[in-house]
């Protein structure tokens, strides 16, 4: 009896596949490297993943987890073949809790949309990477996934409170729970995450959310010197203020994107400073003000332009600052 077919026994014909299209579908991520499994399995609960787990363990078959396969750093690619899990049919969003400030989903639970969830309850889940669109929560807990965030909220690994897990046996493990401080005994959740399914396979995650801030401002500034928009970066933090994202892109990253979408949308320079604020809106729009004038102050001809209603937040604005040569 093959192995697909073992598996079929053992969790049903619409759990197992073994067709060339899919194996190829399944045999990596956004990243180059690659390697086909002999089969793939779509769990439905944690049933299935500790019965394939139990069996694997077993029959000494390698099992490699993968989320929605949208990662850069392969840890999905079944390098050692056998079998490739996918978690994507557990999509379910079970609870969201205004009163606890918690969600409880399964790992193939989209970001973008756990955080549209939370939004439509006036509640926040900051970690923002940057493929959250098509990216899961289980690939974000394997991988401790950040985002330009992480600067004011951290990453993942910050919200995550509880954990289901199926250990390579077909155990099944639950720590931490659904309080926002639980300090007590082994942190077995720190370990878990980032571990990219080396330790056990994530089945259920408990996250702690935030309130939702009502405004947002972005200002950008475009320099002639990578050195220049550094230096401004530290007088931003000496000043006090705690952007909740400050990124940096350099003269190959902004003429990359000029070729991709256009000089006209991409700043002038040959560095761009994105510094971005929340919270409540008289507070935003007095630290935006203090920063752009910070900004406009390292060149006084600095060119201003303010546009109204950007963002998801229920008040937001965003201020450009254009440093010029």
């Amino acid at each position: 009896m093959s192995l697909a077919e073992e598996l079929r026994r053992l969790l049903g014909n619409d759990a197992v596949a073994d067709d060339a299209e899919t194996l190829a579908a399944h045999s990596g991520d956004k990243w180059f490297a690659s390697e086909t499994p002999e089969v793939v399995v779509f769990a439905r609960s944690t049933d299935d993943v500790s019965k394939l787990l139990n069996f694997a363990s077993s029959e000494r078959v390698p099992v490699t987890a993968r989320g929605a396969g949208y990662g850069y750093v392969g840890s999905c690619v079944p390098v050692h073949k056998g079998i490739a899990l996918s978690l994507m049919r557990m999509n379910q969003i079970k609870e969201i809790s205004f009163e606890d400030a918690i969600a409880i989903v399964e790992p193939g639970v989209i970001t973008a949309d756990l955080k549209a969830a939370a939004r439509a309850r006036k509640l926040f889940y900051p970690p923002d990477p940057a493929s959250m669109k098509d990216c899961s929560i289980g690939g974000n807990i394997a991988t401790n996934a950040g985002g330009p965030r992480c600067l004011k909220y951290g990453v993942t690994r910050n919200y995550v409170t509880g954990l289901e897990v199926v250990l390579a046996n077909g155990e099944i493990l639950r720590t931490g729970g659904r309080v926002h401080k639980n300090k007590t005994g082994f942190n077995l959740i720190g370990l878990f995450v980032g571990s990219e399914g080396m330790l056990g396979v994530v089945t259920e995650i408990i996250l702690r959310l935030l309130p939702l801030p009502p405004a947002r401002a972005t200002l950008s500034a475009a320099f002639a010197q990578m050195s220049q928009a550094a230096a401004v970066v530290q007088e931003i933090f000496a000043a006090g203020f705690l952007p909740s994202a400050l990124e940096i892109a350099d003269s190959f990253t902004l003429e990359a994107a000029r070729e991709k979408i256009g000089k006209a949308i991409v700043p002038p320079g040959n560095a761009h400073l994105l510094v971005d604020l929340d919270g409540q809106e008289e507070s935003v729009r007095g630290e935006a003000e203090a920063i752009r004038k910070l900004l406009a102050n390292k060149k006084p001809s600095a060119a201003k332009k303010i546009a109204k209603n950007f963002g998801p937040c229920a008040a937001s604005s965003v201020i450009h600052c254009a440093q010029r040569a």
